[in-house]
């Protein structure tokens, strides 16, 4: 492991469990055995370990992604779901601390809101295409698919807050994942409902 990669390591686990605000340079530094200097050396500054991170955050998001032209059944929208909330919660402190990190960085909040656009923009794709294969029901309206695209992502974007009221420690990603599943259920058709529900 590269010495970047181990600051990098240590900082997010720091970030995730003091917060942003409550971590310096010379904690990170302090609990891997090393000096500031060092530190500084391959990090001049704790924003440049934030832009680091999100960037590896990013990569790993573009790196789960799973839709094609060729559509999205429902064994991968559920696998998806359960691969971006394990990144989600990886890097956690990004959405738990995001007044911090956006007022320090204004360039991760434009760049997190895009991502979120983008997953709203796909959800989109997939709940159309859905409707056009006869599996959502016909009845549904284009204000109640964008509103389900919405409520999409409200939820995968404030689930680390709700986690807080729930008694939910062991896989939460895999919880999270279902629960969210289960919000397009009500929108299917019968029998497309049945075996959803069958893979939950």
């Amino acid at each position: 492991m590269t010495t970047k990669q181990k600051i990098l390591n240590k900082a997010l686990d720091l970030f995730n469990s003091n917060g942003v605000e409550k971590v310096t340079t010379r904690h990170i530094a302090k609990s891997i055995d090393m000096s500031q200097g060092n530190l500084h050396y391959h990090y001049p500054t704790k924003d440049m370990v934030l832009k680091a991170l999100f960037a590896q955050f990013l990569s790993e998001v573009q790196g789960a992604e799973r839709l094609t032209d060729k559509g999205f059944d429902k064994e991968e929208v559920i696998g998806s779901m359960k691969d971006n909330f394990k990144i989600m919660f990886t890097y956690r402190f990004f959405f738990k601390d995001n007044e911090v990190v956006w007022r320090r960085l204004p360039e991760i909040k434009k760049t997190t809101l895009d991502l979120f656009n983008l997953k709203k923009t796909q959800i989109l794709q997939i709940i159309k295409l859905y409707k056009n294969q006869g599996i959502f029901r016909e009845q549904i309206s284009e204000n109640q698919i964008l509103f389900l695209a919405e409520q999409f992502i409200f939820s995968i974007t404030s689930w680390l807050s709700a986690k807080e009221y729930l008694d939910q420690e062991s896989d939460i990603s895999e919880y999270y994942a279902r629960f969210t599943f289960r919000i397009w259920i009500p929108y299917l058709k019968d029998d497309e409902m049945r075996k959803w529900e069958e893979i939950l």
